[in-house]
């Protein structure tokens, strides 16, 4: 009995133990956090409303470089390359096609923690990454229902990613978000190795005279004409407006609407830019079935969070409890003690002889 008890006590206190180190260390420290080999892929279609072809508009043919209401697709790729304990370097790889034709590819490489998600620069001196603040490819485990600072890299700054409400998506009640990024110089090589660096001075004047641009830019453009060399260096800026629907527990997006424009303008010598027209203006969003697809994986990861972190511990909670108790209760039994030997001398117990 002595023993039976002592098991008992012993495997309650185990499962007791195990259940507070797997809800209160093990779920919030090793499972909800970004996991070394993850990966993210997701498909987004939209309009490009406006958009400049550079090597149409290098021929001079101003009016056949700038396109209205082509198609647009765009594949983001993200991974996880390396880890370091808590850190992981993570890389965003975005894919734009017009028409089908691609148009630009980058690859921003970041430094984030892989609970908060958020940018760190105390990383591995072998890792090679934008220095980024804030939020910069997902939500936190466990997303709150707050503000939080997300990163632009067309721009490299920073824009406040503002809560607004709950709302269903895809079967999921997500925490929807939303990002205005005001203009801002574009800044990010991959970008403008894409874009004119320069544009002819007769270009230009065409350009002011043909009603391609609005009447104040017309104007602004006539005015600083006569100043700028034949060979008109350029700047562009980058606006955007997104709204974001996030599953708070694993911190993925389940959907994002995204209207993006990036404006050219004239470099001055002051530093300052005069604006000119849109070299490209876009909306898109998740397509269905990437929208889907991240809502499937946010069920995944929220049932092992789950499992893990709240199931799992109160299973070995009640096990625990009910070990623990049943050894107290065999504690409290008594062994039945053994009877007393009797003084009564047994009876016709002694012998005789018969006479004869």
């Amino acid at each position: 009995m002595t023993k039976t008890r002592i098991t008992c006590a012993v495997l309650g206190v185990i499962c007791l133990v195990a259940a507070a180190l797997m809800a209160w260390l093990v779920t919030p420290k090793w499972v909800a956090r970004v996991p070394s080999d993850h990966t993210v892929d997701r498909t987004y279609e939209g309009t490009f409303k406006s958009l400049l072809d550079p090597g149409v508009l290098a021929q001079g043919n101003l009016q056949q470089a700038i396109k209205s209401n082509v198609p647009l697709t765009v594949v983001q790729h993200v991974q996880v390359d390396k880890t370091s304990g808590n850190k992981a370097l993570i890389s965003d790889t975005r894919t734009t096609s017009a028409a089908g034709a691609k148009v630009e590819q980058t690859k921003w490489d970041y430094a984030i923690d892989r609970r908060s998600l958020e940018a760190i620069s105390n990383h591995p001196s072998d890792w090679v990454v934008i220095p980024a603040q804030g939020l910069t490819v997902s939500w936190p485990f466990g997303a709150e229902k707050k503000n939080y600072q997300g990163w632009t890299p067309e721009t490299r700054t920073t824009t406040p990613l503002t809560y607004l409400r709950e709302e269903k998506k895809q079967g999921i009640t997500t925490y929807v978000y939303e990002a205005k990024a005001p203009s801002a110089k574009i800044v990010d090589d991959q970008i403008l190795a894409v874009l004119p660096k320069t544009l002819p001075l007769a270009l230009l004047r065409q350009l002011g005279q043909g009603g391609a641009l609005p009447a104040g830019e017309a104007a602004q453009l006539a005015q600083i004409l006569p100043q700028l060399p034949e060979s008109v260096p350029l700047a562009y800026t980058f606006q955007d407006d997104s709204t974001f629907w996030v599953d708070p527990s694993t911190g993925l997006v389940i959907d994002v609407h995204r209207t993006q424009q990036r404006v050219a303008g004239i470099a001055l010598p002051t530093g300052t830019a005069v604006p000119l027209l849109p070299v490209a203006v876009a909306a898109y969003q998740d397509t269905a079935a990437s929208s889907q697809k991240a809502a499937d994986e946010a069920r995944h990861g929220r049932t092992v969070i789950r499992w893990l972190g709240v199931y799992l511990p109160i299973i070995l909670l009640a096990v625990g409890v009910v070990l623990v108790l049943l050894a107290l209760l065999l504690r409290g039994r008594r062994r039945p003690a053994a009877a007393a030997p009797s003084d009564v001398p047994p009876t016709g117990g002694g012998a005789h002889m018969d006479q004869v």
